[in-house]
């Protein structure tokens, strides 16, 4: 893949998502039916990217990517890990004086039929439309070039800045914050997308299912006097983690015979 279909497809993504986003920030007008499709902007510019410059068998490796389930224990990373992470974010907050329910995630809203139901929608929305694009097209075209960490933080942060116009758009869920959190989250969040991504031979499905199993967990950003410091453990946590992912693949870099298990990327 040369770097053109790669540019076209940020292009695309940034592109086809902002038409929306961005005058509905600046204006608060409603883009009524457009607005639950913009969250698959990526998606979509993933499927034109790869289908500009190679047609079907690029859009053959995305599908593969975005198939691949049979990838064994890490399903017990994806559906849990976020789930253990928060734990320690509640036992954290308990410890420094606070109260369980200020760590309360979307999963604790509801009971465990309502957890399933909240994943199934997570994934096929969020979680679909996004992660076709950035785990299924943008981080195979970058290992490619790069090492995973460098990869992993090229891709964090143009998720972040994708994220931005929501900063400043009235009633969305991340109105307010301030733009210098996600550029710390995000690159961390992505070193675990890929850390995955890469332990299962390039599945981008999973990170489908990680993408709507983080949202479930994620202590919400504060709001109406709530306490910061839940949501900043947590943020510390995941930074931590990335970081001792990070030192790993330091330690034992990422070999091609490693990479050749994802034959995709060649795509």
């Amino acid at each position: 893949m040369t770097g053109r279909p790669l540019a076209t497809f940020w292009l695309l993504a940034f592109g086809l998502t902002w038409a929306v986003w961005v005058p509905r920030a600046a204006t608060g007008g409603d883009p009524g039916w457009l607005e639950p499709l913009s969250t698959y902007g990526p998606a979509l510019a993933a499927v034109l990217a790869a289908a500009l410059p190679a047609g079907r068998v690029a859009l053959a490796a995305l599908g593969r990517r975005l198939t691949r389930w049979r990838v064994g224990r890490w399903w017990v990373v994806v559906l849990l890990g976020p789930a253990a992470v928060w734990l320690v974010t509640v036992v954290l907050t308990v410890a420094l004086g606070g109260r369980p329910g200020d760590a309360m995630p979307l999963a604790g809203t509801t009971g465990p039929v309502g957890v399933l139901v909240l994943l199934l929608v997570l994934a096929l929305t969020d979680g679909l439309g996004e992660e076709a694009g950035w785990r299924g097209f943008a981080l195979p075209a970058l290992l490619r070039r790069t090492g995973p960490a460098a990869a992993a933080l090229v891709l964090g942060l143009a998720w972040a800045v994708w994220h931005a116009p929501l900063a400043w758009t009235d009633g969305a869920v991340l109105e307010g914050t301030a733009i210098w959190l996600l550029l710390v989250q995000l690159p961390a969040v992505a070193v675990l997308h890929t850390w995955v991504f890469l332990g299962t031979g390039g599945s981008a499905l999973t990170a489908v299912v990680l993408h709507a199993t983080t949202s479930l967990c994620a202590v919400p950003l504060p709001g109406d006097g709530s306490p910061w410091r839940p949501y900043l453990l947590q943020l510390v946590l995941q930074v931590a983690t990335a970081l001792a992912v990070v030192a790993g693949w330091r330690r034992q870099p990422v070999r091609p015979s490693a990479a050749a298990r994802a034959r995709d990327w060649t795509v």
